[in-house]
């Protein structure tokens, strides 16, 4: 796992320079996306897709690595974020997991069959991770059902102020390219934390991102080190 310093206008090329390789190739690709401090982020990074390889994009699927429950297009919901801050997928197929507006187990149902019906065609996966303050990624929490229960492919689960649905483990870890962004005083911590992967998954679920072939934390708190 590589740690480099350098700021989100790189990572957001690197992750689109990925991308944009895949879709010019016609194969089949998924970017997996987050909410919260990533959203300006992705916006770009779409952009310069879009921009780069605006007839390519049908074989782009935009899927939520991690969702919060709710009616389709709830304000804390990270497609309505991403919708708001003005990502624009193009010709490319970008999946609301809430769009049927359906209760907590038939969403879990839902979004488990889109994750992997699409994986199951995919030569490319790219997630863009985020790393939380406890160590945590995507809607992976330290000691939550994400993490105990990690036999499913995709798990809802009440963690308040949300009620959370996200990909496990076992399924993340079936990312081909990884990019983790990791910015500000308070992702130090966490960030020295993945990078010394000394603690077991219920308590460092990023640790996760060490089980995926190709995975790169873009920060602005530690010095660049290549890791195995």
């Amino acid at each position: 796992m590589k740690f480099i310093m350098e700021g989100p206008e790189a990572a957001a090329k690197a992750v689109a320079t990925q991308l944009i390789a895949a879709v010019e190739a016609t194969k089949p690709t998924i970017w997996l996306v987050c909410g919260g401090s990533n959203i300006p982020t992705e916006v770009e990074v779409m952009k310069q897709v879009r921009e780069a390889a605006p007839d390519s994009l049908g074989s782009l699927l935009i899927l939520p690595m991690d969702e919060r429950y709710g009616p389709p297009g709830h304000a804390d919901s990270n497609y309505k974020q991403l919708q708001d801050a003005g990502f624009n997928p193009g010709k490319a197929l970008w999946m609301d997991v809430l769009e049927r507006n359906l209760p907590l187990p038939e969403t879990v149902d839902y979004y488990g069959g889109l994750v992997e019906a699409a994986f199951a065609s995919a030569q490319v996966v790219v997630g863009l991770f985020g790393l939380g303050t406890d160590g945590h990624t995507a809607g992976v929490l330290p000691g939550s059902p994400a993490v105990t229960e990690a036999v499913t492919t995709v798990v809802g689960y009440d963690s308040p102020p949300f009620i959370r649905l996200t990909l496990t483990p076992g399924q993340l870890v079936k990312t081909t390219a990884a990019f983790v962004l990791a910015y500000g005083e308070t992702k130090k911590e966490p960030l020295e934390r993945l990078r010394a992967n000394k603690e077991d998954l219920l308590q460092l679920p990023s640790k996760l991102l060490y089980d995926i072939p190709e995975a790169s934390a873009y920060n602005d708190q530690l010095e660049n080190k290549n890791e195995k």
